[in-house]
């Protein structure tokens, strides 16, 4: 039988799915507030931007002791758009929004304590009225701790945890219209993230 590499490889990921053990990971909606800082360029000031949204995040635990676990993240978080000023005249629209995949720990004992961090792809984006749009990619390192709390239950277990994420790094520069979205970037999160564990 001679099957295209596609084809050979959803097999394999299939098989493997099928094998996977009934307490295999998590899945849940996470709301996030994002806060971005102001920047001056030599003349000019571009005020804060600060973006809230719901997007998505799954894990797969790769080694649960019952007590603690590790696991890989994959997040989606949509674009989120709010009113970019310029020295206090609105001039636009400035757009956040992020694909991420990461590690995290989960200790779950009475409370739920959680860290993790997580490789960002940040979609920046601006919508100015006479300027027409334009959209930045920034890739860096995010950390971020959660506490919550699970109902234990014998098939899925329910859970609750507010977050907070900061970045590993930022842009300073504002010499260039790409500097300057990216320089607006967020540079703080804090999320309420609800799903299950199955």
């Amino acid at each position: 039988m001679n099957l295209r590499p596609r084809a050979s490889l959803a097999l394999i990921f299939a098989f493997a799915g099928c094998m996977l053990p009934a307490s295999a990971g998590e899945l849940g909606l996470l709301y996030t507030k994002q806060f971005g800082k102001a920047q001056l360029t030599t003349v000019d000031k571009y005020e804060a931007v600060d973006t809230a949204s719901v997007g998505i995040r799954g894990g797969f635990s790769l080694v649960d002791l019952k007590a603690v676990e590790f696991s890989f993240t994959g997040t989606y978080q949509p674009k989120a758009e709010q009113d970019l000023k310029l020295n206090g005249t609105k001039l636009g629209k400035y757009g956040v929004g992020y694909t991420a995949l990461g590690v995290q720990v989960d200790w779950k004992l009475l409370l739920n304590l959680n860290v993790g961090v997580e490789m960002r792809r940040e979609r920046l984006s601006w919508d100015l009225a006479p300027g027409g749009k334009d959209e930045s990619t920034l890739n860096r390192p995010w950390a971020r701790a959660g506490i919550g709390f699970s109902i234990p239950s014998p098939v899925v277990s329910p859970f609750i945890r507010l977050e907070v994420a900061l970045p590993f790094s930022k842009e300073d520069r504002t010499s260039t219209p790409d500097s300057i979205r990216k320089a607006l970037a967020p540079q703080l999160q804090a999320g309420l993230y609800a799903g299950i564990r199955f």
